[in-house]
């Protein structure tokens, strides 16, 4: 499995989990705007019956109309708007899947025509040769770096022998009478002054020393890799690669533009799901005001009280209203629990997107080869029974270098992209022959020739 089909598949999930969610959305949005519908119904019944003495507000009745009718109308363009937006990410998705498959095969016949040149896999094993040196004199490195900052502040702390350097003793400089000159001695032998000036001048020069050959080592390390990523980009040039890669950036830019666009419209989507958008918020407080602190139970309840007779049709028709706005009312929260599991899976899909979206997970020089289809992966993954980490160790230890003609089997150990070369991270200095470590006799601790 190539990376573009890797990273291909795990984005259809993601669109797949999203298709989901987007109808869960839609299924609640339209409930709620039919739950406020017929409250909106069973109000203007009500306010008809005289004995419940419901203050008559057309005005307010006809703004909630509209509010409904804006509600249907500002969803729809919202969905409509997102359906033509999500077909151009797709369709801009497949073209990018295209290219990088052009650009992945371009990539492998030129490292493949590299291997054959003698020049190239000579600098692959020079930039080989040094991040071995590189990893193996780390240890010292290391070693003479935690010496030198354990040791050398011990210096400087104490007072005398501070005291005694600020004066430039021992130094041609040092230039005092006879009587501070013999004091000066006898400090200089309570806190062993020669001994340790001796011991801290070495450390420094071992400090010193030691990340200038660090230095050194990333300079060689970094002159090398830049000589791999310049011939390498012009194979590519030549192979005619650097077309493609415009488009690749050009494509993916669009695909960013468009995505944040979508993302704009999934939030108003969002709101008319979880009755937060303006309209569902100006019906809510319009049928409030209407209700004058009661409830529509509460009002129905009335009704049956009512001597006139003349109200017996308006009963009658909200005996069929009520039934229907409680079984609306029933079917929300089982709706909302669906709502919400869509939610937690496209949340799930877009993780794991997010997580191979690197380079790492992009890089043409490898496959990826694994005992489940990558389909039976994600299912398990979606279902909880993976983790998101064991999903990525699983495709990590089935992660396989393309193999390369045998003609370049002298540097097959040689690693082809700039990620798999040794960083200032990993740097290493020194090897313990050039200095002496704390073990050794050199540049030892801040002693004295007596306590005090």
């Amino acid at each position: 499995m190539t990376p573009s089909t890797l990273t291909g598949t795990v984005a259809q999930n993601a669109r797949s989990s999203e298709a989901l969610l987007r109808s869960a959305e839609q299924l609640l949005s339209a409930l709620s705007s039919q739950e406020a519908r017929l409250e909106q119904d069973i109000l203007t019944r009500l306010s008809n019956i005289a004995t419940l003495k419901l203050e008559h507000r057309p005005a307010l009745d006809q703004d909630t109309l509209q509010q409904l009718q804006a509600r249907q109308d500002a969803e729809a363009q919202s969905r409509a708007e997102l359906a033509r937006l999500e077909t151009d990410i797709a369709e801009s998705l497949a073209a990018q899947h295209a290219v990088r498959s052009q650009i992945e095969s371009i990539d492998r016949q030129v490292k493949q025509q590299l291997a054959l040149e003698p020049a190239w896999c000579e600098l692959g094993e020079q930039l080989l040769a040094a991040q071995e040196a590189n990893t193996e004199a780390n240890t010292g490195y290391q070693e003479i770096r935690q010496e030198c900052v354990d040791k050398l502040p011990s210096y400087s702390a104490n007072p005398i022998y501070y005291h005694l350097l600020k004066r430039d003793y021992g130094t041609e400089q040092y230039r005092h009478n006879f009587l501070h000159r013999w004091l000066d001695n006898k400090l200089a032998k309570r806190v062993n002054f020669a001994g340790n000036r001796n011991n801290e001048l070495m450390l420094r020069a071992m400090q010193t020393r030691n990340e200038e050959m660090q230095g050194e080592r990333l300079s060689l390390i970094a002159g090398l890799q830049e000589a791999v990523e310049k011939q390498l980009a012009q194979a590519r040039t030549a192979a005619g690669m650097d077309p493609l890669s415009r488009e690749d950036v050009t494509l993916n830019k669009h695909i960013v533009a468009a995505k944040a666009r979508a993302n704009e419209q999934h939030l108003k989507l969002a709101n008319f799901a979880g009755k937060q958008d303006p309209h569902y918020l100006r019906i809510r407080q319009n049928i409030t005001e209407r209700l004058q602190a009661q409830t529509i139970e509460q009002l129905l309840v009335e009704v049956q009280k009512t001597p006139d007779s003349n109200d017996d049709k308006i009963a009658a028709q909200l005996k069929e209203l009520y039934p229907r706005l409680r079984d609306v009312q029933d079917r929300l929260p089982e709706l909302r629990a669906q709502h919400d599991r869509a939610l937690r899976d496209y949340e799930r899909a877009k993780e794991l997107e997010r997580a191979l979206r690197t380079d790492y997970y992009r890089d043409s020089d490898y496959t990826y080869s694994t005992t489940l289809s990558i389909e039976r992966l994600l299912a398990d993954y979606m279902t909880r029974d993976l983790s998101l980490h064991a999903l990525e160790t699983v495709l990590q230890s089935g992660r396989r270098l393309v193999p390369r003609s045998s003609s370049s089997s002298s540097s097959s150990s040689f690693s082809w992209s700039s990620s798999g070369s040794s960083s200032s991270s990993s740097s290493s200095s020194s090897s313990s022959s050039d200095f002496s470590t704390s073990s050794s006799s050199g540049g030892g601790s801040f002693s004295t020739s007596d306590s005090f």
